[in-house]
């Protein structure tokens, strides 16, 4: 009697388990229209997201490398007050491509140095604010972004955070992208030596996008 009783619970159960996953609807009758109804609940769970592209990269994907902006001012030419273009940069001619991508609301957008560029001579400096950034739209647009002039969040001319650029959502959504194009000032002159570098002597900027 105990294992019949056991068996009709186990029964039971798994008749509950069905019905609570899934519906049925059985109809009979002799003539006229038969009407049968079965529900399905759908679920759709969106995860929150934040991507972020200074040069190159490959759409919501890691990738882990850093470009170069390299910037050569000729001899004749040292603190003349003309600004000295770049090169290197995912697009070239010292330009990179800017891509920002979020699901939560605004997000903010920032630069970051760890101090003046300098070439291994501490007392020999180039702040970062004689480093250009102009602002411009790609030439051609990503399905899907607003491809505009991003405002480029101002260096620190003695390192550290920068000024940040607030990217407003709207319906909780960011998709912008442009394009930065970088050159030096090269309003004054300043001891011969290469300033920054591949990770060293204060070379490196760090861009971080924030979404609360």
């Amino acid at each position: 009697m105990r294992i019949e009783a056991r068996l009709t619970l186990l029964a039971a159960l798994a008749t509950a388990l069905v019905s609570a996953h899934a519906e049925s609807d059985f109809a009979s009758a002799t003539s006229g229209t038969l009407t049968a109804t079965a529900r399905l609940d759908f679920i759709v769970t969106i995860p929150r997201v934040l991507y972020l592209r200074v040069g190159t990269g490959t759409s919501f994907t890691s990738v882990g490398t850093v470009d170069l902006i390299n910037i050569t001012v000729p001899a004749a030419a040292v603190g003349n007050g003309v600004a000295v273009a770049a090169t290197g940069g995912d697009i070239g001619a010292g330009a990179v491509t800017v891509r920002v991508m979020g699901n939560g609301g605004n997000i903010t957008l920032n630069s970051n140095t760890t101090g003046p560029l300098n070439n291994g001579v501490a007392a020999q400096q180039i702040g970062w604010n004689r480093i250009n950034v102009a602002s411009a739209p790609l030439a051609s647009t990503t399905s899907g972004f607003n491809n505009s002039a991003i405002t480029h969040p101002a260096f620190n001319s003695t390192g550290g955070a920068g000024t940040a650029v607030l990217l407003t959502a709207s319906n909780k959504m960011v998709q912008q992208e442009g394009q930065w194009t970088y050159s030096y000032a090269n309003t004054e002159a300043v001891a011969a030596g290469t300033y920054g570098g591949v990770g060293v002597n204060n070379g490196r900027v760090t861009y971080t996008a924030s979404m609360p």
